[in-house]
């Protein structure tokens, strides 16, 4: 069976990926451009990564400028992303799947633009940042509240329960990560976040534009769920793991009740 493992470049800086199969008693190295992809998604490549790139981050400023002349805020267009939301929920616990899906991707897109403005109008401030994370979380809920209702609906219990388990799953991710900030812990980014989960569920509730009955429908989209559950979980394990790594290497705090951080 073919083993893979990560070998140093004495050339250069980067990292030569070889594959060792052990059946053939032979060894190749990989491509440079699939190494560097390999070791991207190691590192937690994510489609977000693209809003950080000039050229896209460029266009985001534009669009934001323009959005300054009209003189809305940077919390109004945060509040206003939760509509769209609102309505993929509704969409989704009513069957239109298509419909939610499109909502869906119009909430990120207007959850894109908040942030620009804020620079684009010199508005940024830590309320802001707060409201963009908590209704985050919100516009998270709804569409998995909507597939949750609409399995419900169809007399399937198990099926209700995977959106359910998707919700609870991606709160734990972002849970841990707020409390290992918390506690000073810093831990690198991982793959599927938020940005990939939504794209990938808006491709999955795209699956209703087919006019499928939805018993199709719906196991197509409970096991893009259940994959997005799983991910997650393995998210949490991970992260935890490694807040525990680097919190046995950090000096004992020392207990402080109204804090809730207790001594090891």
């Amino acid at each position: 069976m073919a083993r893979p493992f990560t070998s140093p470049d004495f050339s250069g800086s980067e990292t030569a990926l070889i594959i060792i199969d052990a059946e053939r008693g032979g060894a190749f190295m990989l491509p440079d451009r699939l190494t560097r992809f390999l070791s991207a998604l190691e590192r937690g490549v994510s489609l977000q990564d693209i809003g950080r790139s000039a050229s896209f981050s460029a266009v985001l400023s534009r669009v934001a400028l323009l959005l300054s002349r009209t003189g809305i805020t940077p919390n109004t267009l945060t509040l206003f992303s939760l509509v769209p939301a609102a309505a993929a929920g509704i969409a989704a616990a009513t069957g239109s799947l298509a419909w939610a899906a499109l909502f869906l991707l119009l909430s990120g897109v207007l959850d894109l633009l908040d942030g620009p403005l804020a620079r684009a109008t010199g508005r940024t401030t830590r309320f802001g940042a707060l409201l963009d994370s908590t209704l985050d979380r919100v516009s998270d809920a709804l569409p998995l509240l909507g597939l949750t209702a609409l399995f419900a609906q169809s007399g399937s219990g198990l099926a209700a329960m995977v959106p359910a388990f998707t919700l609870l799953t991606g709160y734990t991710v972002s849970y841990v990560r707020a409390r290992c900030e918390g506690l000073a812990v810093a831990l690198p980014p991982l793959w599927m976040r938020r940005g990939d989960r939504m794209v990938l569920m808006a491709l999955s509730l795209l699956a209703g534009a087919f006019a499928l009955p939805i018993a199709l429908v719906g196991t197509g989209v409970a096991g893009v769920l259940s994959a997005l559950a799983a991910a997650d979980a393995l998210r949490v394990a991970r992260r935890v793991i490694e807040e525990g790594e680097q919190l046995r290497e950090m000096p004992t705090p020392v207990t402080d009740p109204a804090s809730g951080i207790r001594g090891a």
